[in-house]
């Protein structure tokens, strides 16, 4: 007997270590995570990155857990590389819950970077581990209807949402009726949400943009404002500073009285403690959408030309701006200024503070004029602000190029929706055939042309483009032909979400 307990005395005690112990720290480390995840929904960043540093991680499995949690952090940040990065070091994980997040976060990384095919490949494969992974399916709809699959998408997104109405479905079928201009169909379905949840920050925020792009300025306020309490009351003081600035474009006599934060309390939060993102905005050769003390006014759509260095778009997207910033379909964001205009021609040409990359630019593909028949494709941002941060795909073709008085304007079968005025329409060769418009002149090109359409958008030549702004391409490319996805995924960095700005803030 005594030679047995000897020989398995070592045994024994680790089983009972094991039992009594290692359930106890996993479920620590378990609810430590949704508490983490929480804050990172949250937008919460800083909360979460603090929590995170307080773990003490015991094996490779949590360490696993941390990685997604790091590259959710920085998908969060528009680090799409950092982020990836992170992903990556979870790939060959033995653990399928793991397996099927990596394959979700690998998913929005290339919905970023606009590699559509592979952000269906990877949301397949999630779905294929763990087919109850909502974000996994709402990343596939969102996907194909980019694709022009739109059906589709809609397919998938309302059976998630007649079997599941959580915020995040909401929001995701919300924006999709947004996208196609169906804006009371995408207030409907957040409004009866909110009756459920009526606390939930991210559904409010979007309830405000939609009511204020519907033009219920009251409403829309009325929503912003319990978004602004909320973030008092949490003591978020950059968040209920932009809050309080996106009212106040609004409605710039809504406050009676400034808000004053008391004395005693921080003006802003906390950097990041974590070494490797406290510096990220540092490290970023453009700045984000962050550092503009400034809350959106409207919106519309444009391209970059000129090695990087200036936007096209339309005068009557960015008229009586008080500042103006673009954004790209990577997140990359700069100030703007304009340069020229072309008031028939409802043109504008901007500067750029910080210049993109050249190769972002349209010198990278040719500008040709259209030719009536010709497939054609629409890129922009319609419903700009209340839709996603990336550019949607219209097609259609060349309908009509005009000649005479109407020289230089053509109509396409393409749908355009507000906010796609800007946009570039280009061919299937990646070549730029003009600059969409759509509403301040209409009437004007209508006395020119002797023709004045609705459901269809009127479109400037870019031998127009090159005329009014004195601008040459001269830059040799190659002939080529793209498919849908990788012509998207080509023009992402290219074409911008253009954002006019009021300063209301104390």
């Amino acid at each position: 007997m005594t030679n047995f307990f000897k020989r398995y005395l070592p045994l024994f005690l680790s089983l009972i270590i094991l039992l009594n112990f290692h359930p106890v720290n996993a479920a620590n480390f378990n609810e430590d995570l949704r508490e983490i995840r929480a804050e990172i929904n949250r937008d919460n960043l800083q909360d979460a990155i603090k929590k995170i540093k307080k773990i003490k991680i015991s094996n490779e499995n949590e360490q696993e857990k941390i990685d997604l949690l790091f590259g959710d952090i920085y998908l969060k940040i528009n680090q799409i590389d950092k982020a990836e990065e992170f992903y990556q070091k979870t790939f060959f994980t033995s653990n399928e819950e793991i397996e099927a997040r990596t394959f979700i976060g690998l998913a929005e990384v290339r919905l970023a970077q606009g590699k559509l095919n592979d952000a269906i490949n990877y949301a397949e494969k999630s779905i294929k581990i763990n087919p109850n992974k909502v974000r996994s399916k709402i990343i596939l709809a969102i996907t194909k209807t980019r694709l022009g699959e739109s059906e589709e998408g809609f397919k998938i997104l309302n059976e998630l949402y007649l079997n599941r109405k959580d915020a995040e479905v909401a929001l995701a079928i919300s924006g999709y009726f947004s996208s196609f201009d169906e804006t009371k169909k995408a207030i409907d379905i957040l409004e009866e949400f909110i009756k459920r949840d009526p606390n939930n920050i991210k559904v409010l925020n979007q309830l405000a943009s939609l009511h204020l792009f519907d033009g219920n300025k009251d409403k829309a306020i009325e929503y912003k404002l319990i978004v602004y309490k909320y973030y008092d009351f949490n003591r978020n003081r950059k968040k209920q500073k932009q809050a309080k600035a996106w009212i106040l474009s609004v409605d710039p006599k809504y406050f009676d009285k400034p808000v004053r934060v008391r004395k005693n309390e921080k003006k802003e939060q906390e950097q990041y403690e974590e070494e490797e993102i406290n510096n990220y905005e540092e490290n970023n050769n453009i700045p984000q959408f962050e550092d503009f003390a400034f809350a959106p006014n409207s919106g519309g759509s444009g391209f970059i030309i000129g090695d990087g260095k200036y936007v096209i778009t339309n005068i009557h997207v960015i008229e009586n701006a008080e500042k103006i910033a673009v954004r790209n379909g990577i997140g990359q964001v700069s100030n703007a200024r304009v340069l020229r205009i072309s008031k028939y021609y409802d043109l504008a040409l901007l500067e750029v503070e910080k210049p993109f990359e050249k190769k972002f630019s349209f010198n990278s593909g040719k500008f040709v004029n259209p030719r009536p028949g010709e497939d054609v494709i629409i890129l922009g941002y319609p419903a700009a602000g209340v839709t996603e941060d990336y550019p949607t795909i219209t097609e259609g073709i060349i309908s009509k190029v005009f000649v005479g008085d109407g020289d230089g304007i053509f109509l396409t079968s393409a749908t355009v929706n507000p906010g796609n005025s800007g946009g570039p329409v280009i061919n299937l060769n990646g070549d730029l055939l003009g600059v969409i418009y759509a509403g301040t002149n209409v009437f004007e090109v209508a006395k020119a042309t002797g023709v004045i359409e609705t459901g269809m958008g009127f479109g400037v030549s870019s031998s127009k483009i090159e005329e009014i702004f004195n601008y040459k391409n001269t830059i040799p490319v190659k002939k080529t032909s793209f498919n849908k996805s990788s012509l998207y995924e080509k023009m992402l960095p290219t074409v911008v979400n253009v954002s006019t700005y009021k300063s209301n803030l104390d």
